[in-house]
């Protein structure tokens, strides 16, 4: 039989090793996907756009931005994730992903003009825009995006 103080220093032994009841640490719930519809305007058609060297580069064209033209949307995730945009347009239009900083991460330009998109694109935590411009459509489009957390 064991005296009082033995056991005791068992006991303190034991919890100083760690053994005892484990205490799980809650799992890091994922934050929210994103997801919804940005609206574009652009109305001044650029198709030197296209002569651009890649797809990724047709929203690169010569001519500037009009004043109404809204072109470009900002969004911020905050992990990775992969992110997926739709374009819905008329007419020959391209889109382009593009980081803080303005590179280009990647773009398409179908043709002939279906609807442009961007699918499976794996981003890190950061700011980024979606790029979506006329090259010779109607001048407005829309894009359903969807960002998905890992």
């Amino acid at each position: 039989m064991m005296s009082r103080p033995v056991l005791i220093a068992a006991v303190l032994a034991l919890g100083a090793a760690g053994v005892g009841p484990a205490v799980a640490s809650p799992a890091k719930a994922k934050p929210k996907p994103l997801k919804g519809t940005w609206s574009f305007t652009d109305t001044t058609p650029d198709p030197s756009g296209n002569a651009e060297g890649t797809e990724a580069l047709h929203c690169n064209g010569k001519l500037p931005a009009g004043p109404a033209d809204v072109n470009a949307h900002a969004f911020k995730v905050k992990g990775t994730g992969v992110f997926t945009a739709i374009g819905h347009v008329t007419g020959d239009w391209a889109i382009q992903l593009q980081d803080a900083k303005g590179n280009v991460i990647t773009g398409d330009d179908v043709n002939p003009p279906a609807s442009e998109s961007l699918a499976g694109i794996t981003l890190k935590k950061g700011a980024y825009s979606l790029v979506l411009c006329n090259l010779e459509g109607a001048p407005t489009a829309t894009a359903d995006y969807t960002f998905k957390y890992r």
